[in-house]
């Protein structure tokens, strides 16, 4: 048995819901494994991720994190690389991070350290299209990737850490071979065989 934080992210840009926490806190209701799962709400403030993060790995020790994102409509990606840098948009209290990096000494850019071919592989071969992105948007994603992989790499229990991108709620995507609207029911499938992907991987 091993513990996994899986996170999501509260509204922003004026919507009600944010299918990213709708997902984390439906696979920790019925992922159905051994394993003790912990949703965690991150809000879409410049700077919390981190903080909220440290705290939550100091306390349960994870081996895995599974983070997510409200992306593009249309489908699901894996973030493969985070830049050390921040959009000039602002955050749900207004605040712009005039310049600023993620990290002032970090790495210009940070590559994904999880087994994203295998991972999307794995979901491709239960009938679930996934791409592997590139950019991953420079806002409170990007710095949530970023600080996930420099946390990992400062903890000796963490042994995987990943970012997907999920629709936003409500959108309409191809899905399982057939059109379908992201809901509730659809990210509960999607976070499932994800979580199922991941451990795969020998963990």
């Amino acid at each position: 048995m091993s513990h996994i934080l899986i996170t999501g992210f509260t509204p922003f840009d004026g919507r009600s819901k944010n299918a990213s926490w709708i997902a984390a806190k439906g696979l920790s209701r019925m992922h159905g494994t051994k394993h003790v799962l912990h949703p965690l709400c991150l809000p879409v403030l410049w700077g919390q991720p981190r903080k909220l993060i440290t705290t939550a790995v100091n306390r349960w020790k994870p081996r895995i994190i599974i983070s997510l994102g409200e992306g593009k409509p249309g489908g699901f990606t894996l973030e493969a690389m985070a830049r050390n840098t921040r959009s000039e948009r602002p955050d749900n209290a207004g605040r712009l991070p005039h310049g600023e990096p993620i990290e002032p000494a970090g790495k210009s850019i940070i590559p994904s350290s999880a087994p994203l071919a295998s991972i999307a592989q794995a979901l491709q071969a239960d009938g679930i299209n996934i791409d592997i992105s590139e950019d991953a948007g420079a806002y409170l994603c990007e710095e949530l990737l970023y600080s996930l992989e420099r946390i990992k790499s400062c903890s000796s229990h963490l042994d995987l850490v990943i970012f997907a991108h999920v629709p936003p709620f409500g959108t309409d995507l191809h899905y399982r071979g057939s059109t379908r609207q992201c809901d509730s029911a659809l990210l509960d499938d999607f976070t499932c065989a994800l979580l199922n992907a991941v451990l795969q991987q020998s963990f």
